[in-house]
């Protein structure tokens, strides 16, 4: 039995490096050691139509994977910013802009700079708006780690938003952080929870005086 555990646990040991070898590195914006852009194919959308006559800056960040052909998919989006209102009830605002975001990048095309190339995860930022305002506009969506913001949104519900699960899985990040933002985020869910229970409590104690 003794030897059955060992050959299995020796096993287990040796598939370890290939499976963390299958993991898809990060890279931060602007950051593709192994990649080129093909010229022309770095299109930019143009300002939605169906907000033009009252147009807002706006930046938002798109994460998106390079595949090994080079070619672009599993867009995500990871922050944004308006100069307008970023309310909860402008989620079609914000579809849009990121369907925008999201038709170019599908048309961005990779090539290795080598003879070959892994995937990689990155991110792309898009600025709408005025030129003028484009420099400090996108300051606003400035992402200085893409590693922990994808664990954020993965795990912390203060990010208002959520990392699909499909591709986050497939990432190499360091379990250990992984682990710190589940959690905080379950910290910080209960304390939320308990907030409003005492919210509810407090305003039922009214009521009945």
């Amino acid at each position: 039995m003794k030897t059955r555990t060992l050959i299995l646990a020796a096993m287990i040991a040796a598939a370890l490096p290939a499976l963390a070898a299958d993991k898809i590195k990060i890279a931060d914006e602007g950051k593709l050691d192994q990649w080129s852009l093909v010229p022309g194919s770095q299109l930019m959308p143009p300002y939605p139509e169906a907000y033009a006559s009252k147009p807002e800056e706006v930046c938002l960040v798109v994460g998106y994977l390079v595949n090994a052909d080079g070619r672009t998919s599993d867009f995500a989006l990871l922050k944004s910013w308006t100069s307008g209102s970023n309310s909860r009830t402008r989620n079609k605002f914000w579809a849009d802009f990121a369907d925008l975001a999201s038709r170019a990048l599908s048309q961005w095309q990779y090539t290795p700079k080598g003879a070959s190339a892994a995937p990689v995860y990155t991110a792309a930022t898009f600025v709408f708006g005025s030129p003028q305002a484009a420099a400090a506009t996108k300051e606003n969506c400035a992402i200085s780690d893409l590693t922990k913001r994808l664990v954020e949104l993965r795990y912390d519900s203060r990010a208002n938003r959520q990392m699909a699960g499909g591709i986050f899985s497939r990432l190499d990040i360091d379990p250990s952080l992984e682990r710190r933002y589940r959690i905080e985020g379950t910290q910080h869910r209960e304390g939320r929870n308990a907030e409003m229970d005492a919210k509810a409590e407090a305003a039922l104690m009214q009521s009945s005086k």
